[in-house]
C-alpha cells in the first residue's frame, strides 16, 4: 500500500511539476532571447544569492513541520494542532523577516569592486524582499506536504507559476524591459499568491501569540540548525559554482553554464524532484506504524522504479542535449550542452539521496547530514578552482558530478548501522545498457533539421526503452502485464 501512495502522491507531485516545469520551458526561450548572456548570468546569480539566503533565514525548521507534523497530530505528544501551526509559522516568519532586513543592509556596504557589476547592488536591495516571502511560501507549501494535501498543492504551485509567467512576461514586453522589471514582476506575484495560500491554510488554526510554544520552537531549531548547514551548503553544492565561474571566467560563461543547467533542472523537476517531495512523509509514517522491516522493502522497491525512470532521462537528454538546448535557448546557448550528461548524472544521484539518507532523517541526525553536504559542498567548490582553469564550465559540471558522487557514498556509508539501504547495482545493470542502448541509437538520428531531428530522436529513444525494459526487468513486466490486464477489463 506504502508504495501505491508513492506511486500516487508521485504521480500527482509529477503532474504539477510537470506543468510548473512546461512554464519554464514557455519562459526559458523567451528570457535568453530577451537578456544578454551576461545578463542571464546574473539573473542566475542572484537566484543562487537568494537561494542561500531564504535557507539561513528559514534555520532548517521547515523540515520540522514534516518531522514532528504526524507525531502531534496522532496525539504522541503534548502540543496541540494550534500550537503547531502557531510555532512554525510565527517561527519562520520572524527570521525570515530578520534577514530580509539584515541582508537590505549588508547588501548596500559590498565593496563594488567585489561584486564585479554596478548593477547587483540595486538589484539586491530590491530582491531582499523575497527572502522574507519564500520563508513564508516555504512554511505553507511544508504544511501542505505534511498533509499530503497534493493536489492543493499542486494547484497552487502551478497558478502561482503561470500567473507569475504572465505578469513577468507583460511587464518585460510593456515597461520594463531588465532585471529590474523582471524581479519587480516577481515580487508583486509571489506576495499575492502567499496572501491566497496562507489565508486557505491558516484559517481556523488558531494561529496567534498565545498559541505560540517556546520549548517546542527549541525543540524545532535542535533538529532544525543543523540542516542550516546541511541547506546552505547543500545550495552551495549545486549553485556555488556559479560564483567561481563569474569570477574565474566571466558573465558569458555563466550565462551559458546557467542556462545548460537550468536546462536540466527543468527535466529533473518532472521526476527527480517529485520523488523526493513524496517520499519522505511517507517512510516516515511507515516506519513509525509499520516499523524497519517494512520501511526498509519499501525504500528498496522504490529506488528501483527511481533509476527505472532516472537513468534513462540521464541517457535521453545526453542525447538531445545539443538540438534541445538550441532550439529553446537559441544557438549562442548551444556550446552548454557539453555539461548536461555531468549536470543530469549529479541531478539523478543527488536525488537518491532521498532513499540512502532515509535513516539519518529518521533517526534525527541532523548533524550528520549537514557534515555530509557540507564536505561535498567544500569539494565542490576547491574542484571548480581547479578544473575551470583547464576546462572551463565543462570543469565545473565534472566537479559538480564528482562532489555528488562523494554525497552519495558517504550518506550510504553512514546509514551501515542503522536502516541501511545498499547500492542497487542490479538496478543498476539492467537500466544502465539499455539507456545506453537508446543514447547510441538516437545520437545517430539526424533529418537535416535541427527541431525534425529532436522530435525523432524522443520519439526512436522512448519507443527503444519502452519495448526493451519490460523484457528485461521483471518488476517493470509485471506492472506491464497488470496495466494490460486492467485494461481488458475496462475496455475489453
Amino acid at each position: 500500500m506504502s508504495l501505491k501512495n508513492l506511486f500516487v502522491h508521485t504521480a500527482n507531485y509529477s503532474i504539477g511539476n510537470l506543468l510548473v516545469t512546461f512554464s519554464g520551458f514557455i519562459s526559458f526561450p523567451i528570457l535568453t532571447r530577451l537578456f544578454s548572456v551576461d545578463q542571464y548570468g546574473l539573473l542566475g546569480l542572484i537566484s543562487s544569492t537568494l537561494l542561500i539566503l531564504t535557507g539561513i533565514a528559514k534555520l532548517g525548521t521547515q523540515h520540522s513541520i514534516i518531522r514532528f507534523f504526524g507525531e502531534v497530530k496522532t496525539g504522541k505528544r503534548e502540543l496541540s494542532i494550534q500550537q503547531f501551526y502557531t510555532t512554525v509559522f510565527l517561527g519562520m516568519a520572524g527570521m525570515g523577516a530578520a534577514v530580509t532586513l539584515l541582508w537590505g543592509g549588508l547588501s548596500q556596504l559590498i565593496p563594488p569592486t567585489w561584486l564585479n557589476d554596478g548593477r547587483l547592488r540595486s538589484l539586491f536591495l530590491l530582491t531582499s524582499v523575497l527572502v522574507f516571502v519564500r520563508v513564508i511560501d516555504s512554511s505553507l507549501v511544508n504544511f501542505l506536504r505534511a498533509e499530503q494535501r497534493t493536489v492543493l498543492f499542486n494547484i497552487y504551485s502551478v497558478a502561482k507559476k503561470y500567473i507569475g509567467l504572465a505578469v513577468i512576461i507583460v511587464t518585460l514586453f510593456f515597461i520594463s524591459r531588465d532585471l529590474s522589471g523582471f524581479y519587480s514582476a516577481t515580487i508583486v506575484t509571489e506576495i499575492v499568491a502567499v496572501l491566497i495560500l496562507g489565508t486557505i491554510i491558516l484559517r481556523g488554526r488558531g494561529v496567534s501569540r498565545d498559541n505560540f510554544s517556546p520549548p517546542f520552537y527549541r525543540e524545532m531549531l535542535l533538529f532544525g540548525i543543523p540542516m542550516i548547514g546541511y541547506e546552505i551548503a547543500g545550495i552551495v553544492l549545486s549553485v556555488g559554482d556559479r560564483y567561481v565561474i563569474q569570477a574565474m571566467i566571466g558573465g558569458e560563461a555563466l550565462g551559458i553554464y546557467s542556462a545548460a543547467y537550468n536546462l536540466c533542472e527543468y527535466v529533473s523537476g518532472i521526476v527527480i524532484v517529485a520523488v523526493g517531495q513524496a517520499i519522505m512523509p511517507i517512510y516516515m509514517r511507515l516506519w513509525a506504524e509499520q516499523g524497519e522491516a517494512e520501511t526498509r522493502k519499501f525504500l528498496d522497491q522504490s529506488l528501483h522504479y527511481y533509476l527505472m525512470v532516472g537513468i534513462p532521462i540521464l541517457a535521453g537528454l545526453s542525447a538531445v542535449g545539443p538540438e534541445l538546448l538550441s532550439t529553446m535557448a537559441s544557438e549562442k546557448y548551444r556550446d552548454g550542452a557539453e555539461i548536461i550528461p555531468y549536470v543530469m548524472s549529479g541531478m539523478l544521484l543527488d536525488g537518491t539521496l532521498a532513499f540512502f539518507g532515509a535513516s539519518l532523517f529518521i533517526h534525527k541526525q541532523t548533524k550528520t547530514i549537514m557534515l555530509l553536504v557540507v564536505a561535498s559542498a567544500v569539494l565542490n567548490l576547491v574542484l571548480n578552482i581547479i578544473l575551470i582553469p583547464y576546462y572551463g564550465i565543462k570543469g565545473s559540471a565534472i566537479a559538480t558530478l564528482i562532489s555528488y558522487c562523494f554525497l552519495v557514498l558517504l550518506a550510504d556509508l553512514a546509514s551501515v548501522r542503522r536502516l541501511y539501504i545498499p547500492i542497487p547495482w542490479k538496478s543498476i545493470l539492467t537500466f544502465g545498457p539499455i539507456s545506453l542502448i537508446m543514447y547510441f541509437a538516437v545520437i545517430q538520428i539526424s533529418t537535416g533539421g535541427q527541431f525534425t531531428t529532436l522530435i525523432a530522436k524522443i520519439v526512436v529513444g522512448a519507443a527503444i526503452y519502452i519495448v526493451f525494459t519490460p523484457l528485461i526487468d521483471e518488476r517493470t513486466r509485471a506492472i506491464f502485464i497488470r496495466g494490460l490486464a486492467k485494461a481488458k477489463r475496462l475496455y475489453g
